[in-house]
């Protein structure tokens, strides 16, 4: 079964009762009704207790600007993103092939290489990705999970950024769109956080992805996005 504070947040009915139960302590939290809130609260209130919480504190959490190394590690330390023995960089999880979820940290520019670029061995972009064919994704659920991820800190420098671009200009998507993208880029203090939502032409939103970017390649990625 799960630990004690992993029930207690996600509620017993939601464990499959397997020794390693990855799918309800990712996807759980990250799905989970509005009352998530109350739910987050409960887990780090019982993080500090067991002593984890000190691996979310500021300066111990591993963002774009900190080593591959030092990213590596704190996913695999991480109480909420628990990688499999076989995960580095990404962690995927599945609880039906109808909700998935992945959090993915790369060392290469959110608008991909370019012939100049040299890695430094920084990670660049960290993106969670949210896929549910069910109850459909809103980006209420992707802004609750960098909280959930990141902690407090971060949250906030995304709640405080300015807003650079929003996309789509029209209110209403062309008819022959196969999927209907919209999103926004922001910049806030520390970091750029770029928001896309994508839904059928019906409207049902299905698989969002926030990521986290480098201040230093907001340029490059605002002008892509404003080409697009």
């Amino acid at each position: 079964m799960c630990p004690d504070w992993q029930i207690g947040f996600l509620g017993r009915d939601r464990c499959n009762g397997k020794d390693s139960c990855y799918n309800c302590g990712i996807l759980s939290t990250l799905y989970t009704s509005p009352q998530v809130m109350l739910h987050s609260s409960r887990l780090l209130s019982a993080l500090a207790g067991l002593g984890i919480w000190s691996l979310l504190m500021p300066g111990a959490s591993a963002i774009p600007g900190e080593s591959a190394a030092i990213v590596e590690a704190w996913i695999a330390a991480h109480p909420t993103l628990r990688p499999r023995p076989t995960e580095r960089l990404v962690v995927n999880r599945a609880e039906t092939p109808a909700r998935r979820f992945t959090f993915r940290a790369t060392v290469f520019p959110i608008t991909g290489l370019t012939p100049d670029f040299q890695a430094d061995g920084r990670i660049r972009t960290e993106q969670i990705t949210l896929v549910n064919f069910v109850e459909g994704v809103e980006a209420e659920r992707l802004e609750e999970s960098l909280r959930v991820i990141y902690g407090a800190d971060l949250y906030n420098d995304y709640r405080r950024a300015a807003i650079l671009h929003r996309y789509p200009e029209d209110a209403v998507p062309a008819l022959n769109s196969a999927a209907v993208r919209r999103g926004e880029l922001r910049e806030g203090d520390r970091f750029a956080y770029w928001l896309e939502l994508t839904a059928k032409p019906d409207g049902f939103t299905y698989t969002g992805t926030v990521s986290v970017v480098l201040k230093e390649d907001v340029s490059a990625l605002r002008d892509r996005l404003m080409q697009n």
